[in-house]
């Protein structure tokens, strides 16, 4: 299964849902506007790979990143975000 989780790192606790998905067998994918050196070591631990993008209300960055996930991982299963 392969899922893209929007904005691992919002809220701060949340990569712990990540790190439970992958402990059972999950892809989890990340896409963000955060650098990834400011990502914690629990949030880099818990994802698969992780796609920065400049804007995350830019459709076309934000496609751009999905379709690089579904070429290299194949089929995504399911996209979740906490953002509003």
């Amino acid at each position: 299964m392969n899922l893209i989780f929007i904005s691992p790192q919002f809220p701060h606790t949340y990569w712990e849902f990540c790190n439970r998905l992958k402990q059972n067998g999950v892809t989890v994918l990340g896409i963000a506007d955060a650098p990834y050196d400011s990502l914690s070591k629990e949030i880099k631990e818990s994802l698969t790979e992780y796609y920065r993008v400049d804007n995350m209300e830019d459709y076309s960055q934000m496609f751009k990143a999905v379709a690089f996930f579904s070429f290299k991982y194949g089929k995504i299963d399911w996209i979740e975000s906490n953002n509003e």
